[in-house]
């Protein structure tokens, strides 16, 4: 993350305090020195994973103290006990944490992302509210939270705090946009393929039905729309808006143009559906067979199968316990795959083929009546170990 070089790096650095600065002058013109202001951060979006969707912050300017402070529920680390075991469960635990202001800019500024400030218009009962709850949060009892990546993340968290702080309802104006959890997803990983694919492979048919608002709010950017227009409407039926001015702290550096990967997901399930053919056209023709490559392709489903299995029945993560595609993906070819290899070099007959030649071809013709999106590579891959089936029954005919 830290390859710009030197004297760039200086003049983020600079662009940060100056924007910093400017804010709090501004501020200051019309802020009593005993006030507190409130202001919903936005980042934008950045290249490694956990990055792909923004992040959100809130932003607590306490004038009579000369404190300005960012808290921040995003905050996870690697070198936690057993991280990948539990991050595969979805027992991941995430922390709030507080920092200064100029420092959460430099870090952004390093990473090259646009930094929005949303200014709320909130009484000074509410923002006192506000700050008083992150500081409780901080508390070391009370910092950690089970991360859900769509229902409870650093966005959901932030926008869950400013309601409940509240002198009245939240009314929101902006209408809701037609798609499903999948749909933001193809949306924030488009530019990263086979990071989208393998989303895709793990997202139930929960992820594709239609989400609500606050579902949707778990990308920090519906979240700074929704609240854009967003009005509280007190007890006594007044309403005054939410956001009473929008700024740029940081604006949008030049980012480095990701480089188109030719070699995507659907490229290599078309490869591999034309070598499929092809070694299974000669296999006809020849009258051998090439045990090798089932060997290589049933060890590649059944590995599959293990970890959309393992998410599917041991997994807390959102949406993968509706997932269809155990039907095509699952650890059966691994127990089957000694006998059927030892079958097929000695030239038997192999009921696993057989079965699979019908399985496969149901799946098949039944995935638009499955209620879960598939891409066309979920076709490709299902064509080719039918093709392989197929192709087995009628050479041991």
């Amino acid at each position: 993350m830290n390859n710009q070089p030197r004297p760039i790096r200086i003049l983020l650095i600079l662009l940060c305090s100056l924007a910093l600065f400017a804010g709090k002058a501004k501020a200051a013109e019309d802020i009593s020195t005993d006030s507190i202001t409130v202001s919903l951060l936005t980042c934008s979006p950045g290249q490694e994973v956990y990055e792909y969707y923004g992040h959100s912050a809130l932003r607590i300017i306490d004038h009579s103290k000369g404190e300005d402070i960012i808290f921040n529920y995003g905050l996870f680390s690697f070198n936690t006990p057993n991280f990948r075991w539990r991050f595969m469960r979805g027992d991941c635990q995430y922390e709030i944490g507080a920092t200064f202001t100029l420092n959460f800019l430099a870090q952004y500024a390093d990473r090259g992302s646009f930094v929005r400030e949303q200014i709320l218009n909130l009484r000074q009962s509410e923002a006192r509210r506000l700050f008083q709850a992150l500081i409780d949060n901080c508390q070391p009892q009370n910092r950690s939270y089970l991360y859900n990546f769509f229902y409870d993340n650093c966005a959901t968290r932030i926008r869950d705090q400013i309601v409940r702080n509240l002198d009245g309802e939240l009314v929101y104006t902006q209408s809701v946009t037609d798609q499903s959890l999948r749909d933001i997803v193809h949306e924030y990983s488009q530019p990263h393929p086979w990071s989208l694919f393998g989303q895709d492979l793990l997202l139930g048919a929960e992820a594709d039905h239609q989400a609500d608002r606050k579902s949707q709010q778990f990308a920090p950017l519906y979240l700074e729309r929704d609240l854009s227009t967003a009005r509280i409407k007190a007890a006594d039926g007044t309403e005054r808006p939410l956001v009473s001015e929008t700024r740029m702290l940081l604006p949008e550096m030049d980012p480095k143009p990701i480089e188109p990967c030719p070699v995507t997901p659907l490229v290599c399930a078309i490869a591999l559906l034309v070598v499929t053919a092809v070694i299974t056209g000669l296999e006809l023709r020849m009258k051998k067979t090439c045990w090798i490559y089932d060997l290589i392709l049933l060890a590649s489903q059944g590995i599959v199968g293990l970890i959309i299995s393992f998410m599917f029945f041991f997994s807390i993560h959102p949406t993968v316990g509706s997932n269809w595609l155990i039907l095509l993906f699952n650890p059966l070819p691994l127990l089957f795959l000694y006998p059927v290899i030892q079958g097929e070099r000695k030239g038997r007959k192999s009921i696993y083929y057989r079965v699979a030649t019908v399985w496969l071809f149901l799946f098949l013709v039944g995935i638009p009546l499955i209620p879960q999106q598939f891409g066309p590579e979920i076709v490709l891959l299902t064509l080719t170990l039918l093709l392989r089936s197929v192709g087995h029954v009628f050479r041991t005919r």
